[in-house]
This record gives C-alpha cells, sequence and structure tokens, in this order.
C-alpha cells in the first residue's frame, strides 16, 4: 500500500527498556498525529494536516505501538510448505501486529550450512511481507554432534544458533558453540528438554496425566537441562537464551543464575501463560505442545518471573502442522500449535487488562526486550525511527476464527475463544502489510487494497 501516510488522533505507547526507562523522547501516553515517509516517521505533532496523496488512517480510539517482535516462529520453508510457508507465515505475524520475526532453522533440510541459509534467504527476500531473521542450526542435522559454520552463516546474517526442538546433550559440543557464538555476539537459542527423562511423554507429568492413563514429560526434563547448560555457560562465557521457559523449576534456576551475573535470558509463550494442563480438552491434539501446559503453579511462576524480569520476553513459537498429522491419536500427533495471531490479545488480557502490568511494560516484553536479546535495533515511535507500527483497538472484543486465520495451518486450542484487545491496522517500513477490512476499513481513506 502507500508508502506517505498519515495516522490520526492515535495515542501513542512506547516500550520500556530492560531497565525500565523509556526508549523514545516521546513520551507513552500522548495523543499525537504520525507522519511516514519513505520507511520513516518524519513528524509527531498534534493536529497534523493532510497533504497530497497522503493515505490517512483514523486511530482514534487506538494505540499507535511498534511492531512486535517475535523471537520464535517456525515459518516452515524449506520443505514443508503444506504446513506454512514464508508468504503465509508472515501474513499471519503481521495480522497479529508483529513487524519482525525469527525463523527457526528446523526447516527441511535443516538450516545449517551456507548453501541452506542462502536458499531460505532468497526465499525471504521473495515472499516475505514483514522482516524475517533467519536462524542457523548449531550442530549438522540437528543431530547434536558435528559444529556447523557458525562463523560463515553468522557472516551471511545469521541472527542467532539453535537446534530447536532437539536439545544438545553432548556438553562439550555445547561449549565449543559458545565459543564460536561468542565471536560474532550470536545468542545460542536453547530447546531445554532432557529426552531420557521426557521420552514417550505426551502432556505435563502430574494429576491430569495419570487420569487421563497418558505418559508425562516431568517439568525435570527442562530444569535439569537448564541446570546443566547454566553451568557450561558459567565455564566458557556467552550469550545463552532459553526458549518457552514452562516450569517454576527452571525460573528458579534462571534467577540465581542472573543474581550471579551470568548472561542468560528467557521467554515464554502465551499459551504457557494463559493455560495450563487443566485446561485441556482430553486427547484433543490441539493442546498437544513441546514443552506441555504444565500445572497453575508454573503458570503462577511465569506470570511472576515476567513482572519481575526474570523472563525477558514473551515469543509465540508459532508451530503450524497439517490437520491430517493433528488428526492421528494424541500419542502419535505431533506437537505444537499456532499463534502469531492471539498473541497479542492473550497476553494483553492476562498482564494489562488485569491490572498487573503498565502497558509499556508488556509492551517492551514483545519488542524491546526481544530486539535487545537477537542485538537489534530497539523498535520505538520517535521521529527518524523505522515505520514499522502496530495500530491496536485495547477495546474490541473479538473472537478468534480459526478458518479466517492466514496460516495454512489450524492447530490452535484458542478457536473461538472471546478475545479483547485487536490489532487492526500493521505496517511494516512504511506501508501498509495488514489491515482488517472488517472492523478497521472505514478508518483508511485511499487505500489501495486491503488484505483482510
Amino acid at each position: 500500500m502507500e508508502s506517505a501516510i498519515l495516522i490520526k488522533n492515535g495515542r501513542v505507547i512506547n516500550p520500556t527498556d530492560a531497565n525500565g526507562k523509556a526508549t523514545s523522547n516521546v513520551a507513552s501516553n500522548q495523543s499525537l498525529d504520525i507522519r511516514i515517509r519513505d520507511g520513516k516517521i518524519t513528524e509527531m505533532e498534534s493536529e497534523l494536516k493532510r497533504k497530497d496523496n497522503e493515505t490517512v488512517v483514523d486511530a482514534q480510539g487506538c494505540w499507535v505501538m511498534p511492531g512486535f517482535v517475535d523471537m520464535h516462529t517456525h515459518l516452515r520453508d524449506l520443505g514443508q510448505a503444506d504446513r506454512e510457508d514464508i508468504s503465509s507465515g508472515t501474513k499471519a505475524a503481521a495480522a497479529g501486529g508483529y513487524t519482525t520475526v525469527v525463523a527457526m532453522a528446523n526447516t527441511d533440510p535443516p538450516t545449517d550450512c551456507a548453501e541452506i541459509l542462502d536458499r531460505v534467504i532468497k526465499r525471504i527476500h521473495e515472499r516475505a511481507i514483514v522482516e524475517v531473521l533467519p536462524v542457523a542450526a548449531v550442530t549438522k542435522g540437528l543431530k547434536g554432534v558435528e559444529l556447523t559454520n557458525m562463523v560463515e552463516m553468522s557472516d551471511m546474517g545469521a541472527i542467532a544458533f539453535s537446534d530447536d526442538g532437539m536439545p544438545i546433550s553432548n556438553l562439550d559440543v555445547l561449549r565449543r558453540a559458545f565459543e564460536y557464538a561468542r565471536l560474532h555476539g550470536r545468542p545460542i537459542i536453547s530447546h531445554p528438554e532432557d529426552k531420557d527423562l521426557s521420552h514417550g511423554g505426551s502432556m505435563n507429568e502430574g494429576c491430569q496425566s495419570t487420569c487421563l492413563g497418558m505418559k508425562g514429560i516431568p517439568s525435570a526434563s527442562e530444569a535439569a537441562c537448564v541446570a546443566r547448560e547454566i553451568e557450561v555457560l558459567r565455564y566458557t562465557g556467552g550469550r545463552l537464551h532459553f526458549a518457552h521457559t514452562s516450569a517454576k523449576a527452571s525460573i528458579d534456576l534462571l534467577r540465581q543464575a542472573k543474581a550471579q551475573g551470568l548472561n542468560v535470558t528467557a521467554d515464554a509463550t502465551p499459551h504457557h501463560l494463559v493455560l495450563s494442563d487443566a485446561d485441556m480438552t482430553p486427547y484433543d491434539t490441539s493442546f498437544k505442545m513441546n514443552p506441555p501446559l504444565r500445572s497453575k503453579k508454573d503458570v503462577e511462576a511465569i506470570e511472576q518471573a515476567l513482572a519481575d524480569g526474570v523472563i525477558d520476553a514473551i515469543a509465540t513459537d508459532h508451530a503450524p502442522h497439517s490437520k491430517l498429522d493433528k488428526s492421528k491419536p494424541f500419542d502419535h500427533a505431533p506437537f505444537g500449535i499456532i499463534g502469531l495471531e492471539t498473541a497479542f490479545s492473550l497476553c494483553f488480557e492476562k498482564l494489562v487488562l488485569s491490572g498487573k502490568m503498565a502497558p509499556n511494560k508488556f509492551l517492551a516484553l514483545i519488542t524491546t526486550h526481544p530486539a535487545k536479546i537477537l542485538g537489534i535495533p530497539a523498535p520505538q515511535i520517535s521521529v527518524g525511527a523505522r515505520a514499522n507500527i502496530a495500530i491496536v483497538d485495547p477495546e474490541m472484543r473479538w473472537n478468534f476464527v480459526i478458518s479466517e486465520s492466514f496460516s495454512k495451518s489450524k492447530n490452535s486450542p484458542f478457536t473461538g475463544r472471546a478475545l479483547k484487545g485487536k490489532n487492526l491496522v500493521t505496517i511494516f517500513d512504511g506501508k501498509i502489510v495488514y489491515l482488517d477490512s472488517e472492523r478497521a476499513a472505514k478508518r483508511v481513506q485511499e487505500v489501495c487494497a486491503s488484505s483482510k
């Protein structure tokens, strides 16, 4: 859509940084008009007048925020385009207000060499409608044995390294990975799981798994891996990030490591924040993910850890699977759910509308904090900043209709869920890449076309 845009009447919400300080010289919670030219914010004032050839977006009653950053997305390109591809995945991201997503390396074949990474990067340039930052594998074939050429792939643009889904059990391999990643200041993103402890499990080990007669995955599977990887980090130095933290025991270990000054960070997912194993519909594979939904005590620990900074960010772990795969019996169905389009609303309700967290602190969990972990510029709404923007109506009530999702896959436990707070318009590099035409079309004047 048009690159000359004037946003009128919106309430600017800027996030805080990791220390709770403002990231912009524009105070949060101001009503300001915003002019965008050539991908940048050029003016921010009250009562800006429309110029010729300028698309006007009426943001009355809405929050105008930096576009969100998701540091854990599975786009399935290469090799699994029936589940998702870069085009459909980034459309889902834009619908959710995300303007930057990090694509994990467990593609088919895995992103474990320069040739595959080059293919991924070319496909991103051809098909993505928002920014996609590729992750490269730590080990060849994600087998945990032989390191990839991390230096070469870092030079090519790999933003981080991860064997996500396949934890590195050989700690000497992990040690050397830290040493190479440290050369370029790249983080290692860990999928913390002891496969021996979790082997054969399908859901959290506890009362619910016993009642359902299913083999469980103990929280110790995650915590044991967190403990040993922290010790390797302590020895080698470097940067370690734990994905989808789900267990109170893991959070306790993270709290200790941070207090000791180790460079360790973590994220949690929306589904682990708002659901527990008690919420599962029995044998419904839409509730099957790894790590599994944990106990209510674990959910409470995640909420507290997000509030006090032990968990640094919220990431979706958007994991599309085909209807056929998810139709298998629970024990045999793949782990994972989609989440890009529901993430903001779920967390907004849980943290902000509940009064447990200020809007700008919550916003930092999905913007500045993941950006800092990844080593990319902090998103913000200010003159001269990149025009990556999400326009959200915080009062809008809506239902997530899975048939209307942009994702090719429909594996979500939130199908039909009533939500509050809806992203209406997403702007990336100064262009409108998502417009909710059902709820926001009348807000936009002289826009060429809408996606939905």
